[in-house]
């Protein structure tokens, strides 16, 4: 098993302080690929190139209940398969600012499973509290992200 050394280094602040975490999993073999710990906030991130329009986008979560929850998806052009438009409950914003204009899309999503399928373009980043993990490491097909938190086993509502 392939590690990075950012990988090594939480898995170790995993130990200390093992209130919250997300288990890297490839689902072909259901081996546990690494152990990424969490903040207080519960929140990660997963920042990526579109497939298609080639253009970044970063969807963004947070851990409740004993799930996962997507609570926004910042992105600058609409490509296939992005939010046109806010379901209910759900509202679609306009930022500009110097970096440019970028969509941010305000949800509570709750995902029973998420999974993370590679491609050969997007390089697909795991960023939690200032620190970014490559999920092409390990050249697997697919990645799922599972919450692990001592203190939070209820199923997700």
């Amino acid at each position: 098993m392939r590690c990075s050394a950012f990988a090594l280094l939480l898995a170790a602040a995993a130990n200390a302080n093992a209130a919250c975490a997300l288990d890297l999993i490839d689902p072909a073999s259901g081996t546990r690929l690494a152990q990424v710990p969490l903040s207080a906030e519960r929140s990660f991130a997963l920042a990526y190139v579109h497939s298609v329009s080639l253009r970044p986008v970063e969807s963004r979560y947070a851990l409740r209940g004993g799930g996962i929850v997507q609570t926004e998806e910042i992105f600058d052009d609409h490509g296939p398969g992005m939010s046109t438009e806010a379901l209910t409950g759900e509202r679609l914003e306009t930022l500009r600012d110097d970096i440019g204009t970028r969509f941010v899309l305000k949800m509570a999503r709750p995902l029973p499973q998420l999974v993370v399928r590679l491609h050969e373009r997007p390089a697909f980043q795991l960023l939690v509290d200032g620190q970014s993990l490559g999920l092409d490491q390990w050249r697997t097909r697919s990645i799922e992200i599972r919450p692990d938190c001592a203190d939070d086993r209820e199923p997700l509502r």
